[in-house]
């Protein structure tokens, strides 16, 4: 009996997408479908926090500098999900961990250099959020909610990092934020490991 439930079980059960989503929801709760994909998959938020970190230690303003390049990162990144497979949730973890390593280094790193790693970051993540969903699959909302959703998880951190730094003006402020970087590669170092084992 046990063995005929499980296998009506196996055999009922539908196609495996990365993010299913609900489409037939309104749009504003769409849009918080779309924005809950970064804030809930650890594979984006271990790469687009350690980003905001890296951009607030990099430069005060260091945000606004790249914001151009955030946001054509997360718009290329929806527009290429089809090609994403298995390998995008590493990917995206590896980038987090490249980029937490820049914020510990803490290096006075050329404008050029990290507006390019915050579009290929952010891309990494808007892929993984999206991944297998073609564009145009999905209602305008989620999409819409993933951007904003990703944003967030990257603006915030830069802005704390930021208003930090500029209120309070002391060298152990910075040390302190590049010790949190350094927790949050750690961190990603061991989900690394566990998705390679």
């Amino acid at each position: 009996m046990k063995r005929a439930a499980a296998l009506a079980a196996v055999v009922a059960a539908g196609e495996a997408d990365a993010h299913a989503f609900d489409t037939g929801a309104d749009v504003y709760s769409q849009v918080i479908e779309g924005m809950g994909v970064p804030l809930q998959d650890p594979a984006i938020l271990l790469a687009l926090l350690p980003l905001g970190i890296a951009l607030g230690i990099w430069r005060i303003d260091g945000v606004p500098r790249v914001w151009p390049a955030l946001v054509a990162g997360l718009v290329a990144g929806a527009a290429a999900a089809p090609l994403a497979g298995l390998w995008i949730g590493f990917a995206a973890i590896l980038a987090g961990l490249a980029v937490a390593i820049m914020g510990v280094a803490a290096l006075a790193w050329p404008f050029w250099l990290m507006a390019a790693v915050s579009a290929g970051v952010s891309g990494l993540a808007a892929m993984a959020a999206l991944e297998g969903h073609a564009p145009g699959s999905l209602p305008a909302p989620i999409y819409l909610g993933v951007i904003l959703g990703s944003l967030l998880v990257t603006v915030v951190p830069a802005g704390l990092v930021s208003f930090t730094r500029e209120e309070v003006r002391q060298a152990w402020v910075t040390i302190g934020w590049r010790v949190a970087a350094s927790w949050i590669g750690a961190i990603t170092l061991m989900l690394a490991a566990l998705r390679f084992a």
